[in-house]
């Protein structure tokens, strides 16, 4: 079970030891699962975080570690995360929000509005279902070992939240178990996928796809990208998508005079409050309008 990269020591105790452990101490104790709630959401969204780095470069070297890896990783995604090769790794990296990217955030409106913002995880769900169902359909015709993978994954995501379900309704009755399994599983595994949609607009919206520096937003602030696992730093992601994630804050430092400084924000909390709230953050790069 030999890492690729030491950081992901760190990886591993947020996936192994906190997506775990958390949620367990609600499922015990439900007078402690609304205090928890938060926290909660803040591991699903590192789920998606962490689903979405180990598409793109697997966690362990080897290529079956990494399969159970990934299975484990869908049941707190709360989707099979082999979803993010298609709609992701092949289409979005690809076109990066230009006019044949399929997630692009100007397919609905090319208005930017707080509605566009909260519904574009929806639409974009939706937009994703034919590149999930052609890929699917080409992995069991051509790939036997890979749509075995893909179904594992499923089994996984359903029969564990099956079982969550189950294990609280007999724990605690109908209407607390209920409560319970949604605020320590059902709603974060919905709010993980959502939360990436989300971040993914917020991320490209009114940036200039054409261009090599200023096509992705990036959220700065050292704490908050230290919380994400640096997810912050967008723009080298894109341009170096295999590149460890523990390399993006010395790979954005390098380059962050050419981005346009309106795409360098301190926090997606404070640009979206500014943004959508205030109506004051001016959206376009300088060199787009």
């Amino acid at each position: 079970m030999r890492l690729r990269h030491r950081a992901d020591v760190r990886t591993l105790l947020w996936t192994l030891v906190l997506f775990p452990a958390v949620p367990a101490i609600g499922f015990i104790n439900p007078k402690l699962a609304p205090w928890l709630f938060p926290f909660v959401l803040y591991l699903a969204y590192i789920a998606g975080v962490l689903t979405h780095y180990h598409n793109h470069l697997g966690v362990f070297v080897s290529k079956r570690v990494n399969k159970w890896y990934g299975a484990w990783l869908s049941l707190f995604y709360g989707y099979p995360i082999f979803v993010w090769i298609p709609t992701h790794n092949q289409n979005h990296h690809r076109y990066t929000n230009g006019p044949e990217d399929a997630t692009r955030t100007t397919r609905y409106s090319e208005r930017d509005s707080l509605w566009n913002l909260l519904s574009y995880p929806f639409r974009s769900a939706v937009w994703q279902a034919e590149g999930i169902k052609a890929y699917i359909a080409q992995a069991k015709a051509n790939r036997p070992e890979r749509y075995r993978e893909m179904r594992m994954q499923y089994a996984v995501v359903i029969g564990g939240h099956v079982g969550m379900l189950s294990l609280s309704l007999w724990l605690h009755g109908p209407a607390l178990g209920l409560v319970t399994y949604m605020l320590m599983a059902g709603i974060p595994a919905g709010f993980a996928s959502w939360s990436m949609m989300f971040t993914n607009y917020v991320q490209h919206v009114g940036c200039d796809f054409t261009s090599p520096d200023d096509h992705s937003r990036n959220f700065v602030s050292p704490w908050q990208n230290w919380l994400v696992f640096d997810a912050g730093f967008h723009t080298v992601h894109h341009e170096m998508p295999g590149v460890h994630w523990s390399e993006y804050r010395k790979l954005h430092a390098a380059r962050a005079d050419k981005i346009d400084p309106v795409l360098n924000q301190n926090s997606i909390f404070g640009f979206c409050f500014k943004r959508y709230v205030l109506g004051e953050e001016r959206l376009l790069p300088l060199r787009a309008t």
